[in-house]
């Protein structure tokens, strides 16, 4: 998550959400960024978690491995409080 504006933040936080599936024992990933008065999500996965259905939940959409959401009009803290419960809500179901 970051509170940091820079033009190519949303290439960044793709390729930040690449790079945190190469750790050990990290299924799926998901980097918050802020661009304007919009919240970007990017999210990715293995394959085990589907992040599309996860960021769909939020308004935002994809793929199983590969998916995106924008959050217009909410604070950082929000998206991050949003994207937890879908989060929360896909475990649940998928026990």
């Amino acid at each position: 998550m970051s509170e940091e504006e820079y033009n190519d933040m949303p290439i960044i936080a793709a390729q930040a959400a690449d790079e945190l599936l190469s750790i050990s024992g990290v299924y799926a990933s998901f980097v918050l960024c802020k661009v304007d008065n919009v919240i970007m999500i990017s999210g990715r996965s293995m394959g085990d978690i589907n992040v599309q259905t996860i960021l769909e939940k939020i308004g935002g959409g994809g793929h199983l491995t590969f998916a995106g959401a924008q959050i217009a009009g909410v604070e950082l803290e929000e998206a991050k409080s949003r994207l937890l419960d879908s989060i929360d809500e896909y475990l649940e179901d998928n026990e």
